[in-house]
């Protein structure tokens, strides 16, 4: 099979236009150059890609896929392009936009920010917080680079690229004179959650299988897990928390932090973007920099004998 891009350029320009005459000015060619094109192009697949007694021209059932395909086909040799460029560069540069979960931010970014900087000075590189289901939004519409969130996620036009995997622990008001703690231990009148729209606040009802808490007098959904962890221990109970958040709490608030029992929960945490991003050397870089700041049992799935807790 011998097709060529300017076979499938002018077969898409006739699909955009469904018009010979503009398809080839579009393209800067004659018709009948245009025309033979196509009919090659037909050739070469054995299929009749135009029906040519419509008019306005339109497409064979075949042709669409075949249509769809050729557009696929040309975003890739597009990107490839792009790679080749930036891979002329001896130094990364520009600009990448990275959304990450709110339950993530606090905790990851102040561990790779400053050797993100001091490696790439002269990537800008822009960090928001979003949810999960903003981000995918935004990187559906090109409004941001790529995502650091919980997956699995049933999205066909991103790439996955796990980075670690994050065990939860509860958190208490009081002191439990206990090593490991099971699910049933957990005072579900007394347990706080993050409001909707976290996938965490999923994630902690799925792994305690709650389906109400009716029998609390007090309704708080906390924002973040700072505000999870002020307010238990204002108001007593529990909350359950993701291990980076564990790092930084004083030895007082450590001592009441204590693990599940094997299997122990654990979030997914990667990297994702859109599969026709053309900032895929500049994604690669970030990576690998949060890859470095992670201890290196996290990032091995079957370090324990686990659950994995999915985002939705």
């Amino acid at each position: 099979m011998n097709i060529q891009i300017a076979q499938l350029k002018y077969f898409l320009a006739l699909v955009s236009t469904k018009n010979y005459t503009t398809a080839a000015e579009q393209c800067n060619v004659s018709q009948p150059a245009l025309s033979m094109a196509i009919r090659k192009l037909e050739e070469e697949l054995d299929l009749i890609l135009i029906d040519r007694k419509s008019n306005p021209i339109s497409l064979t059932e075949k042709g669409e896929l075949i249509a769809s395909q050729a557009n696929k086909i040309l975003e890739e040799i597009f990107i490839m392009g792009k790679l080749a460029s930036e891979l002329h560069l001896d130094k990364l540069n520009g600009s990448l936009k990275l959304s990450v979960i709110p339950t993530l931010a606090p905790y990851i970014i102040p561990l790779f920010i400053q050797k993100f900087t001091v490696q790439y000075p002269e990537v800008e590189l822009i960090i928001e917080e979003e949810t999960t289901k903003s981000i995918i939004q935004k990187l559906k519409a090109s409004e941001t680079d790529v995502g650091l969130l919980v997956t699995p996620l049933d999205e066909k036009s991103m790439v996955t690229h796990p980075v670690f995997y994050e065990e939860f622990f509860v958190f208490s008001h009081d002191k439990i004179d206990k090593t490991y703690i099971l699910p049933e231990d957990i005072d579900f009148r007394h347990l706080w959650l993050l409001e909707e729209g976290h996938c965490m606040r999923h994630q902690m009802m799925k792994l305690c299988e709650l389906r109400n808490l009716e029998n609390s007098n007090i309704k708080y959904n906390a924002g973040s897990i700072e505000s999870l962890i002020n307010i238990t221990e204002a108001s007593g109970g529990m909350t359950i928390i993701p291990e980076l958040a564990t790092w930084n709490l004083t030895p007082e608030r450590k001592e009441r932090v204590i693990p599940f029992y094997e299997p122990t929960p654990v979030r997914e945490i990667s990297i994702i973007h859109h599969k026709f991003t053309t900032k895929l050397r500049l994604i690669n870089s970030l990576t690998q920099i949060i890859s470095s700041v992670i201890p290196s049992y996290m990032k091995i799935k079957d370090t324990y004998q686990r659950i994995d807790i999915n985002p939705i």
